[in-house]
């Protein structure tokens, strides 16, 4: 059976045959394929794999691994026979690992990724490492030993009190810079911050932050000074709006206002809001919103009486239209799906506008051109069934092996 494959970060041909890779039928980008020289020519049928940023053969006699790669003087005491490896991500070499040792051992290493060496080994380690297959390494000599931290991370106080010495962090993923971090003794514990990912701070950290950060692959996103962080979807009613007084507000989510909220209310809990995603208001305080962005990012769509907020996956009836009663505002940011016994005078009957963020989908093409006029904001696609292109297979990934 052919498989559909989405995009792939490493692809690992060193076990694969001709029938595992012709078993796929397309394959995403790929942005690294490991082989051994016996596998190469399987490379010549990756013809429906798009663009492949770099291929690296393993170095025969060489064994593979890949990820992290601790070596501790034990490791290196116990080598009576020469230890060739490949490795493709990172080798920590431990800080009580001694000169002697690391030199009387038998270690053939080729790294496509980094090395973390301790300063006392690294002009050793650099000498030893060897070029071959296209591998490239970036050596790190450290003082302190790095401490890894992939996912989400939020840096805070408690975090750095966890460690008594100063520490090297290296942070795959996401961190985000807690508000009330003590910068003070960041500046005293973190010596030294490479970021793979991204990384959030406040902006009277940023001082602090770029003075201790080493290296970044991905971004760094600032939130502006007197700004509280929305870090959910955010729907304030009449009462729960009460909880503000005059805050400005900084997401990258969606924030809801009831009908119930009067422009009283708002004008007293929100004094600002910077968004790079939409606000959903009645008609009644639109101007008030706009008012308070300044970021023409922001998209802000409003309802006259009613909506109604399809943020996951929703499949609506003609029943459940009728049940509305009266025409609503809808707002799609996940995949609303009509039922195919949806009719035109269902559409007139409950939909007043329509602004797609995510995906409608219709059992008819007739039906897709009855919503085109109730479209304002239009971010999104009108799919009808049966033409939507089907992942047969799986999405994106990490790690292939064939």
């Amino acid at each position: 059976m052919s498989r559909i494959i989405e995009n792939v970060g490493m692809l690992d041909l060193t076990q694969a045959t001709e029938e595992t890779v012709t078993s796929i039928e397309r394959i995403g980008n790929v942005g690294l394929v490991i082989y051994r020289a016996e596998t190469a020519h399987l490379l010549t049928l990756l013809k429906n794999a798009g663009n492949i940023g770099k291929t690296l053969e393993i170095p025969e006699g060489h064994r593979y691994y890949s990820g992290t790669l601790r070596l501790n003087e034990e490791y290196f005491q116990l080598l009576e026979q020469p230890d060739r490896v490949f490795v493709n991500g990172t080798v920590i070499i431990d800080k009580g690992v001694s000169l002697e040792a690391f030199q009387s051992g038998t270690l053939h290493l080729v790294v496509n990724g980094e090395v973390y060496a301790p300063r006392h080994l690294a002009a050793a380690v650099t000498s030893a490492l060897l070029k071959a297959g296209g591998a490239s390494a970036e050596i790190h000599a450290y003082e302190y030993e790095p401490r890894f931290e992939s996912g989400k991370v939020q840096l805070n106080n408690a975090y750095l009190a966890s460690n008594s010495e100063p520490m090297e962090l290296v942070l795959n993923g996401m961190v985000h810079l807690d508000k009330e971090l003590d910068m003070e003794q960041f500046s005293a514990r973190i010596e030294k911050i490479q970021v793979n990912g991204k990384a959030i701070i406040h902006e009277h950290q940023s001082p602090y932050f770029y003075d201790k950060l080493k290296k970044i692959n991905g971004l760094v996103e600032v939130i502006p000074a007197g700004f509280e962080y929305v870090t959910k979807p955010l729907r304030l009613n009449a009462r729960s709006v009460r909880r503000f007084k005059g805050h400005k507000l900084y997401t990258n989510k969606p924030l809801i206002l009831e009908a119930d909220v009067t422009r009283d209310a708002f004008s007293q809990a929100v004094s600002e809001i910077q968004s790079t995603s939409f606000i959903i208001c009645g008609e009644e305080i639109e101007d008030l919103v706009w008012e308070r962005c300044p970021n023409l990012n922001t998209e802000i769509v409003s309802y006259e009486r009613l909506f109604v907020f399809i943020s996951g996956e929703e499949t609506w009836s003609r029943d459940q239209l009728a049940a509305l009663g009266q025409p609503a505002s809808f707002i799609v940011d996940g995949t609303l799906t009509f039922d195919d016994d949806v009719t035109e005078e269902d559409i007139k009957a409950s939909m007043s506008s329509l602004d797609l963020f995510g995906e409608v989908v219709v059992g008819e093409k007739r039906i897709k051109g009855i919503l085109y006029p109730y479209l304002r904001a239009n971010n999104g696609s009108i799919i009808v069934k049966g033409t939507e292109e089907e992942l047969a297979g799986i999405g994106n990934v990490g790690m292939l092996s064939l």
